[in-house]
């Protein structure tokens, strides 16, 4: 394991869901070398070992690990407040938050241009441009933006104290986009370091064969959580929200999902019962002022 210089102490977490053995362990070595720790935090109900096969698969980095998994799918909102506690507990800096799937193309050029801006003072959210995700053009080494997403994004632990961590009402769904404007509305900001590359996978996005519509299929249960927790984040954060934000969320959580169920997906009868009850439930969910 190469040896670290850097004045930042940084906490990795990843979560795992029935990954696939070895592009997880591949991409957990593509930044395990540059973390002080990393937390695997294992969401696989149904893969029996997990732990040693993972563990065992590592080239090196074994006693950088610490693993917390008991076969519950406790999805992402949970483990970053677990890992946010204890970054606090054991005077970590920072927090990368990873996906099983994501693949760096230079962590360590990501790892290292933190380094510098936290020595400039320059307390931000740090993103990397997303191939899959990111689609803006620039002509600067960074760029603000007004969202990320989980995956490849470092969080100063100053920064969610200031936020009180992850809503759990948003286990998964809309859970970026919530800490985002919570974030941004305590005026802090979030850098894209546009010359550090990841890409994304988001799913298994299929085609329909006759048309240019794409979508990930989900099931009956994910379209029910994800058109609910949608509903509810512009609830609770409309006022933060931009028109187009909002025209955005409205266009592709209602429109095109609806679209999507009745073109291009299976299950159409069972899904679009979970779309609108996921509409409704959204609508009525008591959100805590």
């Amino acid at each position: 394991m190469e040896e670290m210089n850097y004045k930042t102490k940084m906490l990795g977490l990843v979560t795992l869901y029935n990954p696939k053995l070895p592009n997880a362990v591949d991409n957990i070595m593509q930044y395990l070398p540059h973390l002080d720790l990393l937390i695997i935090w294992d969401n696989s109900p149904l893969e029996a070992n997990l732990k040693q096969k993972i563990l065992e698969a590592l080239p090196e980095g074994a006693d950088k690990i610490i693993w917390h998994g008991d076969g519950n799918n406790y999805c992402i909102a949970p483990a970053i407040n677990y890992t946010w506690h204890y970054a606090q507990e054991n005077g970590f800096d920072l927090i990368l938050l990873m996906d099983q799937d994501s693949q760096w193309e230079n962590f360590p050029l990501y790892r290292k241009r933190i380094d510098e801006l936290m020595a400039e003072n320059k307390l931000y959210v740090y993103k990397p441009y997303i191939f899959g995700e990111d689609t803006f053009s620039f002509t600067q080494p960074v760029v603000f933006r007004r969202r990320f997403i989980n995956s490849g994004t470092v969080i100063p632990v100053g920064i969610l104290d200031s936020i009180g961590g992850a809503d759990e009402i948003f286990a998964l769904d809309a859970l970026d986009t919530d800490m985002s404007l919570r974030i941004l509305k305590e005026g802090y900001q979030i850098a894209c370091l546009t010359d550090c590359h990841l890409t994304h996978i988001i799913g298994k996005p299929k085609r329909l064969r006759y048309l240019r519509l794409y979508t990930n299929d989900y099931g009956r249960f994910r379209t029910y959580t994800m058109t609910k927790s949608h509903i509810i984040c512009y609830r609770k954060n409309k006022k933060l929200m931009t028109f187009e934000e909002k025209k955005k969320l409205f266009k592709e959580i209602i429109m095109w999902k609806f679209i999507r169920i009745i073109l291009a997906e299976e299950d159409k009868a069972g899904r679009m019962r979970m779309f609108l009850k996921g509409i409704k439930d959204g609508i009525t969910y008591k959100i805590n002022s």
